[in-house]
C-alpha cells in the first residue's frame, strides 16, 4: 500500500472519531440529563493514574477486565485477554500494542507488566481482582519498556474480618491432541488478629499438553507452570497498612512448542571406515540420501523414526534427534506500604521488591550445526541465583480533593548478574566415531579443544557472563488542574515528566570453536520524558481528550562478536553498546455513556513516531544475533471498544481496531524498506461477545457466545511465503451455572466449529534453497472442551 493511501486512511480515521463525537454528544447529553438514571449505572473504577478514577475520567485509552469477566471467560492467563482487545497483537504470547513490534522477533518488550505496582512479567490470573491495560507510551508514570502500553494486574488482598477457602479445578481436551490439560487453584484467607492482621495464600498449577510429537524420540511436548503467592497484611492504624508478600514461580517445558513444515528433499548420512592411522581411527565420507521433495521432514526421515504415535496428525509431527527442555524459577519478595494521611498533606505509597531469578535449558543445535549427523547441544545452566533484581517506588499524592491534584515520586531499579562462569556450554556426543565425524564436518578437533580448554572432551564452546549490571533511577511528577466550566462541564489540563538516569556495566567472555572473545562495555544515559493532556468533560458520562506522551526502552550492551561472524555483512553495524529508543504519541479520544448508561464506548485515534528503534539483528552466516539502533517507523490507527446492555440480563461487547504501522526509513540490517508494514501486527482485529443471563431449574445461569477476528500479518521483513499468516476467525461458546452461592460450574467450548487456522509461522532462513532450517508454525488450537468448577467457602 502506498504512502498516499496511508495518509488517506489516517485522515479517515480522524474524521471517523470526530464524527462519532459529534453524533454521540446530543444522545449522551439527552440520556444522562437525569441524575437518577446515571446514578443507577455502576461505574468501572480503575487506578491507571495511581489514583481511583472512572474510565471516563482518564485521558488515555484504558481497558479494564474484572474478576467476574476473568472467571466467566475462563481466562487463566493475561495472554487470554490480549486477543479480545482493540489494537492488540499477540503472535506468541507477548503483548504488542498499537503496532510497536520493531523487528523480526515475537518478544520485542514494548509493553510492561506490573503486579500490585511491582514490575513483574507474570501473567497468571488466579485470585486476581482485575486487569487494566493502558495503551500508548507510559514513560512518565511507568517508565521504561512501556512504549506500547502497560498491563496492570491487581490481586485480591487479605481480608481482615473474613475466613475464606477458595479454589478452582478445570480439565480440558483438544480435538486431535492426545492427553488432557488441567488447572488447579487452591487458596485460603485467614484473619490472624481481629481487625489488625490477616494472611492470604494462593497457589496454582497449570499443565498444558501441547500437540507436537517428536516422531524420532516419541516425546509429546508439554508445559507446566506453578506458583505460590502469600500476602501478610498488617493494618497498623486506620490510616496505614503494610503488606509483606512472597511469590514462588516455576515454569517447566519439554519438547518443541512450534511445528515444522519444512520439506528437506534430502538429508546427510555418512560412511565410517576403520583406519588405525586416521584421527580417532576412522575415515569419514558424507553421503546424500534423497527423498521425495513433497515429503515433510518426519516422512523424509521415516526410515530412522521409531513407530510411535502413529495417529498423530501430520501438522503436529516434528522430527528432531534431540528434545529441548527449559525450566526457570523466581523467588519474589515484596513490601507495600500505604499511608492515607501524611501530615494532613498527602498520601504515601511505597512498593518495593527483591527477587532472584534462575533458569536452565537445553537447546538442540544438532541440525543447524551438525546437519543431524551427530548430536550437539547447548546447556544454559544458570540455576544458582542467576539474576538478582531490586526495585523501589515511592509515591506521594495530594490528600485533599480539589481542582488541583498532583503526584510526585521516585523509582529505582537494579539488575545484577555476577560470576556466571558456566552461563552457556556447547557439547557434542562422546566417542571416537563422533570425534572423527566432528573433525571431518567442522574442520576442528573439538575433542582435543574441549580437553585442553575446559577439561572435558565433549565441551567445545563456553560463554561466561562475568558481570551484567543495570541501574535506573527516575524522578517523576504529574500535575492536573480541573477548571469548572459551569453548564459546559469541566476541563482538566494535565502535565507529567519523568527524569531518568541509566547506568550499565557489562563483562563477558567466550571461548571455543565459535568464538574466542572478551567484551568490556559500560555506559550511561539520562533524559526526560513528557506527557501533556487536555480533557473536556461536558458531563460525568462523557469526555473528549487530547494526549501527547513519550516513552523509551533503555539501552544496553551486546555480547562479543564471534570469530565466525567477522565476515557477516551485518557485523559492521554491531557496537558494544546500543542506546535507548524514543516514542512520541499523539492521540485524540472520546469516551461516553449513552441511552441512560446502557451503552458505554471509548474510541481513540493516534499517531506514533518511533526513532532509533532498538532492533535485534540476525547474522545469517553464523547464526548469532546482536542489538542495534536501526531505523524509524510510524504507527497510525484507531481503536473502538463498547459494551451495550441490551436487556436486563443481555449484554453485547464489541471491540475493533485498525493499525497502520510502517517503516519510514530503509533499514538494510533487517531488510526493511520504507513503506514496509511492521511485522507481527494485523491491520484489523475485532472481538464480539454476547452474554445472556437466565434461570435454569431455579438456578442462575449465564451463556456467552463470542467471535474473534484477526487480520493477516507477516512475521518477517524480507518476507517469504512461509512468513505470511492469513486472516482467521473463530467462535467460542461457554456457560456457567451457579449451583449454590459458593459453587459455580462452567463449560467452555473454544473454537466451536473446529476452524483450522495458523496463528504464527516463520521460516528460520531467508535462503529459499536452505532445506536444513525449520519452517516454524503454530496452529490455532482445535475445538477444545474445558469443564471448570469454582468454589468459595466462608
Amino acid at each position: 500500500m502506498n504512502m498516499s493511501g496511508n495518509k488517506g486512511l489516517s485522515k479517515n480515521s480522524l474524521h471517523l472519531a470526530i464524527l462519532m463525537a459529534l453524533t454521540a454528544s446530543p444522545a449522551v447529553n439527552a440520556q444522562v440529563s437525569s441524575d437518577t438514571q446515571a446514578d443507577n449505572v455502576e461505574k468501572v473504577v480503575v487506578t491507571s493514574r495511581r489514583k481511583e478514577e472512572t474510565l471516563v475520567e482518564i485521558p488515555m485509552s484504558v481497558s479494564s477486565i474484572s474478576a467476574m469477566d476473568i472467571v466467566d471467560r475462563n481466562y487463566t492467563s493475561s495472554t487470554d485477554i490480549y486477543r479480545t482487545l482493540a489494537g492488540a497483537a499477540m503472535p506468541r504470547g507477548q503483548l504488542i500494542l498499537r503496532g510497536l513490534s520493531g523487528g523480526n522477533t515475537t518478544v520485542p518488550d514494548t509493553t510492561a507488566t506490573f503486579v500490585d505496582d511491582i514490575p513483574f512479567e507474570f501473567t497468571n490470573l488466579s485470585d486476581v481482582e482485575r486487569v487494566e491495560v493502558l495503551r500508548g507510551p507510559q514513560g512518565t508514570l511507568y517508565g521504561s519498556n512501556a512504549i506500547g502500553g502497560t498491563v496492570r494486574i491487581i490481586t485480591n488482598k487479605p481480608k481482615l474480618d473474613e475466613f475464606e477457602l477458595f479454589g478452582s479445578l478445570q480439565v480440558g481436551a483438544e480435538k486431535d491432541v492426545d492427553g488432557y490439560d488441567n488447572n488447579l487453584t487452591l487458596g485460603i484467607n485467614v484473619p490472624l488478629l481481629d481487625g489488625k492482621l490477616a494472611l492470604r495464600v494462593n497457589g496454582n498449577k497449570d499443565y498444558d499438553q501441547l500437540p507436537f510429537v517428536n516422531m524420532h524420540t516419541g516425546l509429546q511436548s508439554d508445559k507446566e507452570n506453578r506458583f505460590l503467592r502469600s500476602q501478610l497484611l498488617w493494618q497498623v492504624s486506620d490510616q496505614m497498612d503494610i503488606t509483606l508478600g512472597f511469590s514462588r514461580v516455576e515454569n517447566h517445558e519439554r519438547g518443541e512448542d512450534l511445528g515444522d513444515r519444512s520439506k528437506p528433499g534430502f538429508y546427510y548420512d555418512f560412511i565410517a571406515t576403520a583406519n588405525p592411522d586416521a584421527p580417532y581411527g576412522y575415515d569419514i565420507e558424507d553421503i546424500v540420501v534423497e527423498c521425495d521433495p513433497a515429503l515433510e521432514r518426519p516422512a523424509c526421515r521415516g526410515g530412522n523414526a521409531p513407530k510411535v504415535a502413529q495417529n498423530v496428525a501430520q501438522k503436529y509431527q516434528v522430527w528432531e534427534r534431540l528434545d529441548p527442555w527449559y525450566k526457570n524459577s523466581t523467588n519474589l519478595y515484596t513490601l507495600n506500604i500505604n499511608h492515607d494521611n501524611l501530615f494532613d498533606i498527602a498520601t504515601l505509597n511505597y512498593a518495593g521488591s527483591y527477587r532472584k531469578y534462575s533458569m536452565s535449558s537445553l537447546d538442540s543445535w544438532t541440525r543447524l550445526d551438525a546437519d543431524d549427523l551427530f548430536l550437539t547441544w547447548i546447556i544454559n545452566d544458570d540455576y544458582d541465583d542467576y539474576q538478582e533484581r531490586t526495585t523501589h517506588e515511592l509515591r506521594f499524592q495530594n490528600l485533599h480533593p480539589g481542582p488541583l491534584s498532583w503526584t510526585v515520586g521516585m523509582f529505582y531499579d537494579k539488575k545484577l548478574t555476577e560470576d556466571s562462569f558456566n552461563n552457556q556450554n556447547q557439547y557434542h556426543e562422546q566417542g571416537d566415531l563422533v570425534s572423527a565425524l566432528a573433525l571431518y564436518w567442522w574442520g576442528v578437533d573439538v575433542t582435543q579443544l574441549g580437553q585442553e580448554n575446559f577439561g572435558n572432551p565433549q565441551n567445545n564452546w563456553r560463554y561466561s557472563l562475568i558481570k551484567d549490571y543495570y541501574r535506573e533511577l527516575a524522578l517523576f511528577a504529574d500535575l492536573a488542574y480541573t477548571f469548572d466550566l459551569g453548564e459546559m462541564g469541566e476541563l482538566e489540563l494535565n502535565a507529567g515528566i519523568r527524569r531518568f538516569d541509566l547506568k550499565d556495566d557489562f563483562h563477558d567472555q567466550a571461548s571455543g570453536i565459535w568464538s574466542d572473545e572478551t567484551t568490556l562495555s559500560s555506559g550511561d544515559e539520562s533524559g526526560n520524558r513528557y506527557k501533556f493532556s487536555a480533557s473536556w468533560r461536558p458531563s460525568k458520562d462523557m469526555s473528549v481528550y487530547a494526549l501527547y506522551s513519550e516513552g523509551y526502552r533503555p539501552g544496553g550492551n551486546n555480547g562479543p562478536l564471534p570469530g565466525s561472524c567477522q565476515d557477516d555483512p551485518n557485523a559492521p553495524q554491531r557496537q558494544n553498546r546500543y542506546t535507548s529508543d524514543a516514542i512520541n504519541n499523539y492521540e485524540l479520544g472520546l469516551k461516553a455513556s449513552a441511552f441512560g448508561g446502557r451503552v458505554d464506548f471509548a474510541t481513540a485515534v493516534y499517531q506514533i513516531d518511533w526513532t532509533d528503534i532498538r532492533t535485534d539483528i540476525y547474522m545469517p552466516t553464523c547464526g548469532f544475533t546482536f542489538t542495534a539502533n536501526a531505523g524509524e517507523a510510524r504507527s497510525r490507527g484507531f481503536e473502538f471498544e463498547s459494551t451495550a446492555r441490551l436487556a436486563e440480563e443481555l449484554e453485547l461487547i464489541f471491540n475493533t481496531s485498525y493499525t497502520n504501522s510502517k517503516i519510514t526509513v530503509d533499514n538494510d540490517a533487517i531488510k526493511a524498506k520504507k513503506g514496509d508494514s511492521m511485522t507481527m501486527v494485523p491491520d484489523w482485529n475485532a472481538y464480539l461477545a454476547l452474554d445472556q443471563g437466565f434461570e435454569f431449574f431455579g438456578k442462575q445461569a449465564y451463556a456467552r457466545l463470542d467471535y474473534t477476528y484477526y487480520g493477516e500479518y507477516k512475521t518477517h521483513f524480507n518476507t517469504r511465503d512461509e512468513d505470511i499468516v492469513a486472516a482467521y476467525s473463530y467462535f467460542n461458546l461457554s456457560g456457567r451455572l451457579e449451583v449454590t452461592n459458593d459453587v459455580k460450574l462452567s463449560v467452555h467450548l473454544n473454537n466451536l466449529f473446529d476452524k483450522e487456522a495458523v496463528q504464527y509461522r516463520s521460516a528460520r532462513s531467508r535462503d529459499q534453497d536452505n532445506t536444513t532450517a525449520q519452517q516454524y508454525i503454530e496452529y490455532l488450537a482445535g475445538r477444545t472442551l474445558t469443564i471448570r468448577l469454582d468454589y468459595t467457602f466462608y
